[in-house]
């Protein structure tokens, strides 16, 4: 009888083990839970401690930037060559390049599909009207509402070039893709040109991690402006 019993116990609890353990308390994700079900296992490229494996692979970008300050203007201009190596075990039909500036596009994404007074809204303090309450925006808001409309932020890419020629490229918000001639092998080198300029953002104004801060008490005239990792 204890053998029969046993035996069932095993047995309807062999489907619970092999769920594996809940590691959520709630309708929502524990942030401390076991990760064991969330890592990946380990391959070639990765081994169990997270170090890289014996086939791990990593791309190779070398840059050679020349860049103007337009400081009354407070705009960037640059041109530069990338020598991009291809280590990965795949050819490349094409290169993607982050165009982060173009974040602060007034046709960005990011500003089009910005909700007034949202959840999560980043930025100057803005507050939704409910009932009787009208809307209401802080004079922050007021000064990068501002901002945005007096300036074109974002890049403005003027050439994108190998040995002289023109290369294909499509910008979509923060990327853009560049078509290569012909794909790009593993292990082979590729080196094109480029021409760009974008308007530095005010750092204060339009709530940004890079950009310049403006100090009117300087005692320059007019104030002075200290860039924060603005030509990223």
């Amino acid at each position: 009888m204890r053998f029969v019993l046993l035996f069932a116990a095993l047995f309807l609890a062999a489907p619970l083990s092999a769920q594996g353990i809940q590691q959520t308390k709630g309708d929502y994700q524990d942030k401390f839970r076991q990760l064991d079900e969330v890592l990946p296992a380990p391959n070639t490229y990765r081994n169990a401690s997270g170090a890289p494996g014996h086939e791990y692979w990593q791309q190779k970008v070398d840059y050679d930037i020349k860049a103007t300050l337009d400081e009354p203007r407070r705009r960037l201009s640059a041109r530069g060559t990338v020598r991009y190596t291809n280590n990965s075990p795949d050819s490349l039909p094409w290169l993607w390049m982050q165009l982060d500036q173009n974040i602060f596009r007034r046709d960005s994404m990011a500003e089009l599909t910005d909700v007034f007074g949202g959840p999560g809204r980043r930025g100057p303090k803005v507050t939704a009207g409910t009932g009787g309450e009208p809307s209401k925006l802080s004079t922050d808001e007021l000064r990068r509402q501002q901002a945005m409309a007096d300036n074109d932020y974002g890049y403005d890419i003027t050439a994108v070039t190998l040995n002289g020629a023109a290369l294909p490229h499509t910008i979509v918000g923060t990327l853009m893709r560049i078509d290569l001639p012909k794909a790009l092998a593993p292990g082979e080198t590729v080196e094109f040109a480029m021409e760009w300029a974008f308007a530095i953002v005010e750092e204060d104004a339009v709530v940004a991690r890079s950009g310049y801060e403006h100090f009117p008490d300087d005692p320059r005239q007019g104030g002075n402006d200290i860039p924060w990792h603005a030509w990223r």
